[in-house]
């Protein structure tokens, strides 16, 4: 029985931080077991208990092991053999009884479900506790179970119910802590127009995937129409073998990236078209009465009937056959002045003809399905299903993405959190549903899972200790042995590799997982430590790869070469496969090149991380030209091939020649998880999952070492392939030390039936993750959870489907992205508010506004969200944009405007571009009574924002450049008191600014008043430009150092280059501010010229080099305006 000891808080976190899963070589040692805290009188007692698996109180059918990294304690169990029915048994005391959690933290690096029965004081709590593969042996995962357990003694069971037996288990927590509750969000059920921006359903209306309303009966049918009507009628829906594996890219013309692409494919499988004489499928065509009389009767299958056709006239003899079939079965009937055979179908008529078809025929599916998933924005997600709902329960209908790594073949589904949907139809007449998520995507529709960081887990010291004897193991080639122990260094006398040349040559080798697993748990003791010597060992364990890897691209087993020809042992110096090594080769260099933990900072080197990408897509090229083809197709790998011909390879005498059901699922699983998924890969993922297919034992299970001699069982749960298969015949293959080829295990030897493992569930999870998801890891899906909805023939939809999700962003990219304001109601806005409004938050797309002239009254706001806008007038000085606020006006709220919030226009989105429009504030400032009468014109905050030939008037704080940076090109700006202001980063090209004249005999004020922020190196840069003004000369200063309240840090930056000054401009041109010195700021002149310009003392200049640093883009950060 197990002992309770009472623990501080510190303690219980140490035991938390020691549960986490890591990938740490030697054992996590655990100096406590359990810990009961009292909190309070009132509140619930914490209770943890932590008993580790290896001193389970009853166990059966498992072995304690220490081979893989990470565990806790002394070790971990291993269910062996692999069959179902071992069990582990815990048997301890609560101090209350109550609901608590069973934690078990295990390992699986195979690829099929193991589950296991819990039972609790003999009584069945679960019947079956996922242990879902966790991506390798030294990945450990939890997974966990609520029961309720009596207080005093109580016994708990894991037993092994899987096929294949059960995952390693390290320990068992108990504990009452609270369940961690995903963020609940409540769904809205909207509007489209509410959930859609104007400009959005503009769009998809273009693009036929929302419509306003069902087509009408009357209305001509699109040959694509056409197959939907038939599609959904006979239930058609294009069905996948395997998801994601097709090489083909189009049907006939059109791309399968087409939002409509699922109406061609389920057609095309159906058989019933085959597009037009020249191979298009011509989707957009009407279709006439006599086409779909064909296309009918090739889907009827009804004979020709050319003389039920006589009373309709003379017809095509292409079509009159089958006229005739279709009007003697009642379906079609004369249209006016005959048959019409060129006439377009219109959709009243379809439906009533395929209505009629239906009452003949068992037609249509069982249920409605899910046709196409498609993302329209970022968060916002349009599901088609084939077949008309009144009503939809959105609890149907989850928006999934995968948690599970690829290495575990098992996804893990987490839902996003959707907040609003809205359901409309498309152009076909089929159901549409917009869901809107909180979770963002990419445009792509790819969605990354956010993983917590990994980190160093364990103890540390050991893991050091561990390592640096480790590195004295490494031979001279950078390679490493199997079978060593690292808990000691070597002593500098015994062999370091587990096979030796005659010669006394130390072999390096993959065999096993050895080097790869060296160097991964180097790499990471290195990123916990930094000590160069296990960098260096890294590097040098990488340069053994490197060696190992032959012209062809194959990594061999072993290096130098092994043996002499002749000897047995020459199968080491083929191309393996056996037991994955190439392929764990191939992931290390993958983690490797791409920098993931634990291969990070300074560890890769650019240099280096292009070697590694160029080794595995020689790798790749090697796997491709090595797959085995009969008659032509595609089928599986060997466990090892010819470095030259690629030929299969036999290995010790009972491993002959032949296809491997083991090893190849490695290889398809690496394939499926190339980033560049090229025609050749797909080819070979579809052929060797089709044989994986054709090939499988359904019904039986493999038992190692059966002391029933059977070895392969009836299991009605199990799905087994055999180790190997005679290559032609698919014959399994059984061979004993003589190398004679038996059909059957019991023709061999027990000591090789027994000692050898001659099949296993092998494809089982492979299989169902290609059928099901495909490669998932970054993809989102549609996912019916439920089955309340209902279409108008009382189908619901199939629970369980899993739609993947493409994107339609590109193809909306394509639509009309203009819309017009007019202020005489012409345009499809009265206001630009109105047009800003119909963009949707969060566009990622290029977006015109196009303004006509007028005079806009109004406040126009374009926010942070809405970049990539346009607005664009026909004539800048037609096309007005007007208001009246100042700084000292009531905002309604209880306050004023202040000066940044009375500006006429607001732009904080970026790439925004500004062409042919005035932005005025028409403030009155001899009828404004309040103090404070700053009136801003436009305040701009966004980055790379450009402005062309626009107008800006105002009189006090006209422009505020309110951080970012701004590009202004042939603009007129107009005030008098500071009114070209603020912190941004701008450039003033071809300008005209325009001083206006206050009165005043000696100062008619300021044109610039940056508060530009120490830390950027340049302010505001006016080039090329004219200052004008009708104040008398000596009057207008060029600028003062403006800091936002008393900050020291505003340091303003001004220079006026290349720029034509009037009179108006003071010989002594800079001023103070507010207290702080014009001196102290950083302004400057170049090469300035007119009756306003001057040298003097008060007139920094630049100097010729200081003048070439202040270009356009330096000063926008890189940006190039006449680029964009």
């Amino acid at each position: 029985m197990k002992r309770l000891k009472l623990m501080s808080k510190s303690a219980v976190l140490s035991i938390a931080a020691v549960m986490s899963a890591g990938a740490v070589w030697p054992a996590l040692p655990v100096n406590v077991m359990a810990t009961v805290s009292a909190q309070t009188t009132s509140e619930k007692a914490t209770v943890e208990i932590l008993l580790e698996a290896e001193q389970a109180d009853q166990q059966q059918g498992v072995i304690v092991d220490t081979k893989h990294a990470g565990y806790t304690g002394e070790g971990f169990t291993d269910f062996n053999p692999n069959v179902p029915g071992g069990y582990l048994e815990w048997t301890f005391d609560m101090p209350e009884a109550g609901v608590y959690t069973l934690e078990f933290r295990y390992a699986h690096g195979g690829a099929d479900k193991r589950p296991a029965q819990i039972t609790v004081n003999g009584e069945v709590a679960q019947e079956e506790l996922a242990f879902d593969p966790t991506g390798g042996f030294d990945k450990w995962l939890t997974t966990s179970a609520q029961v309720t357990l009596r207080k005093g003694q109580n016994t708990v069971r894991a037993t092994a119910v899987g096929v294949s037996g059960g995952g390693n288990i390290d320990s068992l927590r108990i504990h009452n802590e609270p369940p961690t509750e995903a963020e609940q969000v409540e769904l809205e059920v909207v509007k489209l127009s509410d959930l859609l921006s104007d400009l959005q359903l503009k769009q998809l209306r273009q693009l036929g995937l929302i419509v306003h309303v069902s087509p009408q009966e009357s209305e001509p049918m699109t040959r694509i129409a056409f197959m939907s009507l038939i599609n959904d009628t006979f239930g058609f829906v294009k069905e996948e073998r395997f998801k994601g594996v097709g090489a083909e890219t189009s049907i006939g013309e059109v791309s399968l990236q087409e939002w409509y692409a699922y109406v061609l494919e389920a057609a095309e499988q159906a058989g019933y078209i085959t597009g037009m004489p020249d191979g298009a499928m011509a989707p957009e065509q009407l279709i006439s009465r006599q086409e779909a009389a064909v296309i009918l009767a090739r889907l009827l299958e009804l004979a020709p009937n050319p003389s039920a056709s006589e009373a309709f006239g003379n017809l095509p003899e292409w079509s009159k056959g089958a006229i005739g079939a279709m009007a003697g079965k009642g379906y079609l009937s004369a249209a006016a002045g005959g048959f019409g055979a060129s006439k377009p179908l219109t959709f009243g008529e379809a439906r009533d003809i395929l209505a009629k078809v239906s009452a003949d025929y068992d037609t249509g599916a069982d249920f409605v399905s899910v046709v196409a998933a498609q993302a329209i924005s970022g968060n916002l997600l349009a599901v088609t299903l084939n077949g008309q709902l009144d009503a939809f329960d959105y609890k149907d209908l989850a928006i999934s993405v995968p948690t599970g790594s690829w290495a575990s073949l098992t996804p893990n589904f987490k839902q996003l959190r959707v907040s609003k949907a809205a359901q409309g139809v498309n152009r076909f007449g089929q159901t549409v549903l917009v869901l809107q998520s909180l979770d963002k995507w990419e445009p792509d529709a790819s969605f990354q899972v956010k993983q917590a960081e990994q980190t160093f887990t364990g103890d540390l010291e050991a893991a050091i200790v561990q390592a640096d004897n480790m590195v004295t193991w490494q031979m001279d080639h950078g390679g490493f042995s199997k079978a060593i122990d690292y808990s000691k260094p070597w002593d500098g006398k015994s062999k370091r590799s587990e096979w030796t040349n005659a010669d006394g040559t130390e072999l390096g080798m993959i065999d096993n997982d050895a080097t790869v697993k060296e160097l991964r748990f180097l790499a990471e003791v290195y990123k916990a430590t930094g000590d160069e010597t296990y960098k260096q060992a890294i590097l040098k364990g990488l340069d053994f790869l490197f060696l190992l890897q032959t012209d062809t691209g194959g990594f061999t087993q072993v290096y130098p070469k092994r043996g002499n020809p002749g000897d047995p042992e020459q199968y080491s110096n083929y191309v393996t496969f056996n037991d994955n090594a190439m392929i764990n080769v191939l992931e290390l260099m993958d983690e490797a090149a791409n920098r993931s933990y634990p291969f990070t900072d300074d560890l890769i080197g650019d240099e280096l991380a292009s070697k590694l990408k160029r080794s595995i897509q020689a790798g790749v090229d090697y796997i491709l030209d090595a797959q085995i083809k009969v008659d032509g197709k595609l089928l599986a790998w060997c466990a090892q091939h010819d470095p030259v011909t690629f030929e299969p390879k036999g290995a010790r005498t009972y491993e002959h020649p032949s296809l491997s059901g083991s090893e190849s699922v490695s290889i398809v699983r690496f394939l499926m998880g190339r980033p560049a998924q090229t025609p050749a890969i797909k080819r070979a993922v579809q052929g060797a999952l089709e044989w994986f297919d054709d090939v499988k034992l359904e019904g039986i299970r493999y038992v190692s070492g059966d002391p029933n001699g059977v070895y392969f069982i009836q299991d009605p749960k199990a799905t087994t392939w055999y180790r190997f298969y005679e290559i032609g015949t698919n014959k399994p293959i059984f061979s004993g030390r003589d190398g004679v080829i038996k059909s059957t295990i019991q023709e061999i030897e027990k000591e090789r039936r027994d000692g050898y493992s001659w099949g296993g569930s092998y494809a089982k999870q492979l299989l169902a993750t290609a059928s099901t998801t495909g490669y998932f890891p970054g993809k989102i899906y549609a996912e019916v959870v439920g089955a309340s909805s209902k279409d108008r023939n009382g189908r619901t939809l199939l629970q369980g489907q899993l739609t993947q999700v493409a994107s339609v962003t590109e193809q909306l990219g394509r639509m009309q992205n203009e819309l017009t304001v007019a202020a005489d109601g012409s345009g499809e806005y009265k206001t630009v508010q109105a047009a800003v409004d119909a963009v949707p938050a969060g566009n990622q797309r290029p977006v015109t506004i196009r303004v006509k002239n007028g005079v806009y009254k109004e406040v126009v706001r374009i926010p942070g969200d809405k970049p990539y806008i346009t607005l664009e007038g026909e004539d800048s000085e037609k096309t007005v944009i007007t208001f009246d606020n100042y700084s000292g006006r009531s905002n309604g709220a209880g306050g004023t405007f202040g000066t940044s919030g009375s500006a006429t226009a607001f732009i904080a989105a970026s790439d925004v571009s500004v062409r042919n429009i005035t932005f005025e504030n028409s403030t009155d400032e001899s009828q404004v009574t309040e103090s404070n009468k700053q009136a801003v014109a436009m305040n701009v905050s966004g980055e790379r924002i450009s402005f062309s030939n626009v107008r800006f008037l105002g009189n006090q704080d006209t422009l505020l450049t309110n951080g970012g940076t701004q590009y202004f090109e042939q603009c007129y700006i107009e005030g008098d008191v500071d009114f070209i202001f603020g912190g941004s980063r701008a450039v003033f090209n071809e300008c005209t600014i325009h001083s206006l004249d206050r009165g005043s005999a000696t100062n008619n004020g300021y044109i610039t008043a940056a508060s530009t922020m120490i830390d950027e190196p340049y302010g505001y840069l006016i080039l090329n430009s004219k200052l004008t003004s009708d104040a008398a000369a000596g009057t207008v200063h060029l600028g003062r150092p403006w800091h936002p309240s008393g900050n020291p840090n505003a340091i303003a930056s001004v220079v006026y280059m290349n720029t034509e000054m009037g009179a108006h401009i003071k010989t002594e041109p800079w001023t103070d501010m507010s207290g702080f010195s014009w001196k102290e700021a950083r302004f400057a002149e170049y090469m300035n010229t007119g009756p306003g310009a001057a040298v003097n003392d008060s007139r920094p200049q630049l100097k010729d080099e200081e003048a070439a640093e202040w270009t356009i883009e330096n000063v926008l950060k890189g940006w190039n305006p006449s680029a964009s």
